[in-house]
């Protein structure tokens, strides 16, 4: 179980690093005495800015020694994300001129990023009763349950097709199946939030959760046909139990904000989950 989270975990962190911001498509004119610069900043994750500075090389790119200083444009601090970002350098003011084989590096740092707490009514059809509580902003952390009123049902028998019941005292006491059904749901969750879009985080976690099918179990005397006591039996064919993942969005309106998604249990049983709450400093 530990090992497949772990796995999880990994693997999205990976794709984090493939879709980190990247500097694309730098061109640049000259224009009397100024050079025309253009570039790309493009990122995965929506809502930083950067610190952009730029260099110049004259060898090729072998070396970048030529800080821009008098620069107007996309370039300083608080630089967001964007296609076709534009700077104009006056080549005179910083240096006598250029010439080589000219060419240039965008470095675009990220500033820190602003950080909202959230909590969150968070649950299911089937599981009603659940909570998120995390941050907003950059990647942030998260943590989740949700369960429904019997998920702390506990079951004595287990169901078996070819002999209704494992290890039932058959000489002592004779059962007949009950009409009522439980179904014990909750889940243990972890994971991190994420702004891919410019107006809604994603997260995406894993955990522990468990979605069991109990029936009714009514105990009898042979002797009398008293009835000894009431338990439950676990239909282990429709119960599942192990690794859960889940998914979803985070809209902020203001102070509040709606969620939306969905879970898998073992792979297995999809659920749509839904939530309201805010967040604040």
């Amino acid at each position: 179980m530990i090992r497949k989270i772990l796995l999880f975990f990994y693997l999205f962190f990976l794709v984090i690093n493939v879709f980190s911001q990247r500097i694309k498509n730098i061109n640049w004119v000259k224009d009397s005495t100024k050079i025309v610069l253009h570039y790309d900043l493009v990122s995965f994750f929506k809502g930083s800015t950067f610190n952009v500075e730029i260099f110049c090389s004259t060898d090729a790119g072998a070396t970048y020694n030529i800080p821009l200083k008098n620069v107007i444009g996309d370039v300083g601090n608080d630089i967001k994300l964007g296609r076709n970002k534009a700077i104009v350098w006056d080549v005179f003011k910083d240096i006598g001129g250029i010439a080589g084989q000219v060419s240039f590096e965008v470095a675009a740092e990220k500033n820190p990023r602003k950080r909202n707490y959230f909590i969150s009514y968070n649950g299911s059809l089937e599981a009603p009763f659940g909570v998120q509580i995390g941050m907003l902003g950059g990647l942030s952390p998260y943590i989740g349950f949700r369960a429904n009123s019997d998920f702390n049902t506990k079951y004595t028998y287990v169901y078996d097709p070819n002999i209704l019941i494992i290890d039932y005292p058959y000489k002592k006491i004779y059962f007949i199946y009950g009409d009522k059904v439980k179904k014990p749901r909750y889940s243990l969750t972890a994971g991190v939030t994420a702004q891919v879009f410019n107006n809604a985080f994603v997260y995406l976690g894993a955990g522990y959760g468990k979605s069991l099918l109990l029936w009714e179990v009514n105990e009898y005397n042979y002797s009398d046909d008293g009835l000894v006591d009431k338990k439950w039996a676990i239909n282990n064919s429709w119960s599942i139990k192990g690794l859960e993942l889940e998914g979803g969005l985070i809209f902020p309106i203001k102070d509040f904000i709606i969620t939306a998604g969905g879970t898998l249990n073992s792979f297995r049983r999809p659920t749509l989950t839904f939530g309201v709450g805010f967040k604040f400093n």
